[in-house]
This record gives structure tokens, C-alpha cells and sequence, in this order.
């Protein structure tokens, strides 16, 4: 059994990172701030299937078809115990613009709009550890990323 999960970062235009929050109904870690999408990589998938798979699912397909996946960076990998069981997350960065961003649609488990975090507004945001601290590195690095 594998215990790998996914975290997608996107950062708009504006520099701030894009962020969903889980809702009231959701049975666990309701009201919980998470990455644009993610998720739980299968074992019989890679990270790069559970990253297009995820996405699908938590943002729509109309958004997942467009997307462009290639230019999702990797960051560091991140770790975290739940119900006593590690588990490795792969962690990816990647930016948008705010009408690529209009496209999606989020799924039933969220918040139905997104959140935006920024310096200024950063601690306000009640995440998971290993997610707080991958937001702040790339809140405080910048993690500049070219458009080719």
C-alpha cells in the first residue's frame, strides 16, 4: 500500500497562491485551508496521474483538459502521520491567470471559491503542518516561475 498524497500550488498574477478550503460537511478536517488540489496518489497510479487525475476531480474537466501540466514544477517533498501511518506528499508549483482560473469548478467537498494567500495575509490560514510550512517557503521564496 502506498502512502503518497499530492499537493498543487498555483499562483495567479498577482503573486498570491490559490487555495481551497475544505467545508462544514466535509467528515474530515472540515474548515481546513489545502493546495489549489489535491489528494491521494492510488497505488496502481503515478504522482503524474494522480496530479491530472486529482485535478479533474477537485476542479472540473473542463479545467483539467486545458491545464497545462508540463509546467508544473516539483518542490520538496513533504511528510505527515495520520491515524499513526506516514505519509510522503509530492508538492508542485505552478502559476495562472485569473481567467484560466475562472474555468474551474470546485468540487462539492470545498468552499465554492477560492481563497488567495499572500505575505500579509498568511497566518490566517489554518492548514495541515507539512502544507503550512510548503506555503510559507514559497510565500517567503517567491519561486519564480517563467512562462515559456
Amino acid at each position: 500500500m502506498s502512502n503518497k498524497t499530492i499537493s498543487v500550488w498555483l499562483k495567479n498574477e498577482s503573486g498570491k497562491i490559490v487555495l481551497q478550503k475544505r467545508n462544514v460537511n466535509n467528515k474530515r478536517f472540515a474548515n481546513v485551508y489545502q493546495a489549489t488540489w489535491a489528494g491521494k496518489v492510488e497505488d496502481i497510479e503515478t504522482v503524474e496521474g494522480a496530479v491530472e487525475r486529482e485535478c479533474e476531480e477537485e476542479l472540473g474537466r473542463d479545467f483539467a483538459n486545458k491545464f497545462d501540466f508540463s509546467k508544473l514544477k516539483s518542490l520538496e517533498n513533504s511528510e505527515f502521520m495520520i491515524d499513526g501511518k506516514k505519509w510522503e506528499c509530492f508538492n508542485l508549483l505552478g502559476e495562472i491567470n485569473n481567467k484560466e482560473l475562472k474555468n474551474a469548478k470546485i468540487h462539492s467537498g470545498a468552499f465554492e471559491n477560492f481563497f488567495f494567500a499572500d505575505e500579509q495575509n498568511f497566518n490566517e490560514f489554518v492548514m495541515f503542518d507539512d502544507q503550512k510550512n510548503i506555503l510559507r517557503k514559497i510565500i517567503k521564496s517567491g519561486f519564480p516561475l517563467s512562462r515559456e
